[in-house]
C-alpha cells in the first residue's frame, strides 16, 4: 500500500505541475492577443477607454461608475468624463465640462518603454481648450490626464474596451 500511495501522490503532483505551465501559457497567449488588440486599435485610431478612477488635484482619488469613458474614432473625440475642481470662467450653469464630442485638432503618438504608448490629443469647442494626455499599457491599462484653459487639471485611470465598439 506504500508504493502505491506514493505513486498516486506523484501523479497527483505531476498533474498539478503541468496543469501549472498550462495555465501559464495560455496567460501567455491571451496577454500576446490583448497586446495586438491594443496595437490594432491604436494604429486604427478607434478606441473606447473605460474610466474607473478620477484623481482630482485637490482631495482624494475616487472611484467612479463604468459608464465613463473617452473615446477616440478616427478624427474624433467623444468625451463622457466627471469632473472635481476648479473652473476659472465657465458659462452659466457649469457648462458642459469634459462631456463633449469634437474633431481633433491634432494627434501625437509615440512609443515609450515596456511597450507603453504616450498619445496628446488637442480639441477645443465652444467653451474650452483642452489637451488630452494618455498613456496606453499593451495591457490595454491607460492613465489619462485632461488639460483645459478655464479649468484645473485632473486625471483618471481606466482600461481599454473592446466588446463594445
Amino acid at each position: 500500500m506504500g508504493k502505491y500511495f506514493v505513486s498516486i501522490v506523484f501523479a497527483l503532483l505531476a498533474m498539478v505541475i503541468l496543469s501549472g505551465c498550462a495555465t501559464a501559457e495560455e496567460r501567455a497567449a491571451r496577454a500576446a492577443e490583448r497586446a495586438a488588440k491594443v496595437r490594432t486599435a491604436l494604429t486604427e485610431r478607434h478606441y473606447i477607454i473605460g474610466i474607473e478612477h478620477m484623481y482630482p488635484m485637490k482631495g482624494s482619488a475616487k472611484s467612479v461608475s463604468p459608464d465613463y469613458s473617452v473615446e477616440v474614432r478616427n478624427d474624433s473625440l467623444f468625451s463622457y468624463l466627471p469632473y472635481i475642481g476648479r473652473a476659472y470662467q465657465i458659462p452659466y450653469g457649469g457648462g458642459k465640462g469634459l462631456n463633449f464630442s469634437e474633431r481633433i485638432d491634432s494627434y501625437q503618438e509615440s512609443q515609450k518603454k515596456n511597450g507603453q504608448r504616450h498619445i496628446e490629443i488637442s480639441v477645443k469647442n465652444d467653451e474650452d481648450t483642452y489637451l488630452y494626455t494618455i498613456d496606453v499599457f499593451d495591457n490595454g491599462s491607460s492613465q489619462i490626464d485632461v488639460q483645459a484653459r478655464q479649468r484645473e487639471r485632473i486625471s483618471y485611470s481606466g482600461d481599454m474596451i473592446f466588446d463594445k465598439k
